[in-house]
């Protein structure tokens, strides 16, 4: 089985409320990200033994190559929330630079 394909009874939902700038289109093609920041520096908000928080001013640089519409995409941007949504799927979020 694809590992990107949806799983009989999945949902992509994020059971967020709708506070997005921009429409969302539908999408379940391929997806590659390239991390670009090689460090982050931060200050720590608290740690436990499973893990630890903290901030940083800089940015996680990243670099995503996408399938839309049968066509291959590359955009650059910047990582703005990982999160495990179920079992062991995450989902992760790209904030994509302004195109000029």
């Amino acid at each position: 089985m694809d590992p990107f394909q949806p799983r009989a009874g999945d949902e992509f939902a994020t059971e967020t409320g709708e506070r997005r700038r921009a429409r969302r289109l539908t999408n379940r093609g391929r997806v590659q990200l390239s991390i670009d920041t090689r460090e982050l520096e931060g200050r720590a908000d608290n740690v436990s033994p499973s893990g630890i928080l903290f901030f940083s001013e800089g940015d996680l640089r990243v670099t995503v190559e996408y399938e839309e519409n049968g066509a291959s995409k590359t955009r650059s941007g910047r990582l703005v929330r990982a999160q495990r949504m179920r079992g062991d799927r995450c989902g992760w979020a790209v904030e994509f630079d302004p195109t000029t």
